[in-house]
Protein backbone atom coordinates (compact mmCIF):
# COMPACT_ATOMS: atom_id res chain seq x y z
CA UNK A 1 0.00 0.00 0.00
CA UNK A 2 1.31 3.28 -1.08
CA UNK A 3 2.29 5.99 2.13
CA UNK A 4 -0.52 8.18 0.68
CA UNK A 5 -3.16 5.53 0.51
CA UNK A 6 -2.18 4.64 4.46
CA UNK A 7 -2.07 7.43 5.73
CA UNK A 8 -5.55 8.47 4.29
CA UNK A 9 -6.45 5.05 5.64
CA UNK A 10 -5.56 6.39 9.10
CA UNK A 11 -7.42 9.83 8.77
CA UNK A 12 -10.54 8.29 7.92
CA UNK A 13 -10.30 5.59 10.44
CA UNK A 14 -10.13 8.40 13.02
CA UNK A 15 -12.81 10.04 11.08
CA UNK A 16 -14.76 7.41 11.78
CA UNK A 17 -13.97 7.01 15.83
CA UNK A 18 -14.44 10.52 15.93
CA UNK A 19 -18.15 10.87 14.10
CA UNK A 20 -19.50 7.91 15.85
CA UNK A 21 -18.80 7.98 19.45
CA UNK A 22 -20.11 10.61 22.11
CA UNK A 23 -18.86 10.87 25.17
CA UNK A 24 -15.18 11.97 25.06
CA UNK A 25 -11.68 10.21 24.86
CA UNK A 26 -12.00 7.46 27.00
CA UNK A 27 -15.44 6.51 24.80
CA UNK A 28 -13.13 6.25 21.85
CA UNK A 29 -10.60 3.84 23.16
CA UNK A 30 -12.45 0.74 22.90
CA UNK A 31 -12.74 1.62 19.06
CA UNK A 32 -9.47 2.78 18.37
CA UNK A 33 -8.30 -0.64 20.10
CA UNK A 34 -10.84 -2.57 17.63
CA UNK A 35 -9.47 -1.07 14.32
CA UNK A 36 -5.52 0.12 15.18
CA UNK A 37 -4.71 -2.82 16.88
CA UNK A 38 -7.69 -6.07 16.47
CA UNK A 39 -8.87 -5.08 12.99
CA UNK A 40 -6.04 -3.70 11.23
CA UNK A 41 -2.69 -5.11 12.89
CA UNK A 42 -1.02 -1.53 12.73
CA UNK A 43 0.22 -1.71 16.55
CA UNK A 44 0.42 -4.68 18.69
CA UNK A 45 -1.64 -4.92 21.94
CA UNK A 46 0.88 -4.40 24.48
CA UNK A 47 2.29 -1.13 22.66
CA UNK A 48 -1.35 -0.03 22.73
CA UNK A 49 -1.51 -0.24 26.23
CA UNK A 50 1.70 1.28 26.74
CA UNK A 51 0.68 4.51 24.51
CA UNK A 52 -2.52 4.45 26.81
CA UNK A 53 -0.71 5.41 29.84
CA UNK A 54 1.35 7.68 28.11
CA UNK A 55 -1.63 9.85 26.65
CA UNK A 56 -3.21 9.84 30.48
CA UNK A 57 0.11 11.23 31.62
CA UNK A 58 0.57 13.66 28.88
CA UNK A 59 -1.19 16.93 29.01
CA UNK A 60 -3.83 17.37 26.57
CA UNK A 61 -7.18 15.33 25.16
CA UNK A 62 -6.47 11.77 25.05
CA UNK A 63 -8.14 11.16 22.18
CA UNK A 64 -5.74 13.63 20.65
CA UNK A 65 -2.85 12.12 22.27
CA UNK A 66 -3.36 8.86 21.32
CA UNK A 67 -4.03 9.74 17.87
CA UNK A 68 -0.32 10.90 17.74
CA UNK A 69 0.94 8.02 19.45
CA UNK A 70 -0.69 5.64 16.17
CA UNK A 71 -0.05 7.85 13.67
CA UNK A 72 3.96 8.02 15.13
CA UNK A 73 3.61 4.30 15.55
CA UNK A 74 1.68 3.72 12.25
CA UNK A 75 4.23 5.73 9.82
CA UNK A 76 7.52 3.50 11.21
CA UNK A 77 9.87 6.18 10.61
CA UNK A 78 8.06 7.64 6.89
CA UNK A 79 6.58 10.93 6.48
CA UNK A 80 6.23 10.83 10.48
CA UNK A 81 4.18 14.31 10.30
CA UNK A 82 2.28 13.40 7.76
CA UNK A 83 0.52 10.00 9.54
CA UNK A 84 0.20 11.88 12.80
CA UNK A 85 -1.73 14.95 11.32
CA UNK A 86 -3.75 13.01 9.78
CA UNK A 87 -5.10 11.23 12.68
CA UNK A 88 -5.14 14.57 14.97
CA UNK A 89 -7.16 15.47 12.54
CA UNK A 90 -9.39 12.70 11.79
CA UNK A 91 -10.15 12.71 15.79
CA UNK A 92 -11.02 16.44 15.77
CA UNK A 93 -12.71 17.58 12.74
CA UNK A 94 -15.98 15.52 13.78
CA UNK A 95 -15.84 16.97 17.44
CA UNK A 96 -15.38 20.68 15.45
CA UNK A 97 -17.92 20.11 13.25
CA UNK A 98 -20.28 19.14 16.40
CA UNK A 99 -19.55 21.93 18.34
CA UNK A 100 -20.25 24.93 15.81
CA UNK A 101 -23.59 23.12 15.01
CA UNK A 102 -24.37 22.65 18.19
CA UNK A 103 -23.24 26.38 19.30
CA UNK A 104 -25.60 27.45 15.52
CA UNK A 105 -28.44 25.29 16.67
CA UNK A 106 -28.66 24.43 19.96
CA UNK A 107 -29.60 27.89 21.78
CA UNK A 108 -33.01 27.91 19.72
CA UNK A 109 -33.85 23.96 20.26
CA UNK A 110 -32.53 23.34 23.85
CA UNK A 111 -35.86 23.55 25.44
CA UNK A 112 -38.00 21.06 23.28
CA UNK A 113 -38.59 17.78 24.58
CA UNK A 114 -37.26 15.44 22.20
CA UNK A 115 -33.83 17.46 22.30
CA UNK A 116 -33.84 16.49 26.20
CA UNK A 117 -34.92 12.96 25.38
CA UNK A 118 -32.26 12.60 22.98
CA UNK A 119 -29.76 14.01 25.91
CA UNK A 120 -31.34 12.34 28.79
CA UNK A 121 -30.67 8.73 26.40
CA UNK A 122 -27.25 9.54 25.42
CA UNK A 123 -25.90 9.41 29.10
CA UNK A 124 -26.75 5.64 29.83
CA UNK A 125 -24.89 4.65 26.16
CA UNK A 126 -21.92 7.05 27.36
CA UNK A 127 -21.50 5.33 30.72
CA UNK A 128 -21.91 2.02 29.07
CA UNK A 129 -18.89 2.53 26.94
CA UNK A 130 -16.40 4.08 29.36
CA UNK A 131 -17.81 0.93 32.07
CA UNK A 132 -16.35 -1.44 28.45
CA UNK A 133 -13.32 0.25 28.05
CA UNK A 134 -12.39 0.20 31.71
CA UNK A 135 -12.99 -3.35 31.64
CA UNK A 136 -11.12 -4.71 28.35
CA UNK A 137 -8.49 -2.37 29.79
CA UNK A 138 -8.51 -3.87 32.84
CA UNK A 139 -8.37 -7.52 32.15
CA UNK A 140 -5.20 -6.79 30.06
CA UNK A 141 -2.92 -5.62 32.75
Amino acid sequence: MGEFRKVLELFWVYLKIGTFTIGGGYVTLTLVQREIVDKLHWVEEREFLNMLALAQAAPGLIAVNTAIFVGWCVSKGKHRWAYITAAVLGAVIPSIVCILAIAIFFTQYKNLPQVESVFKGVRPAVVALISATVIRLATKI
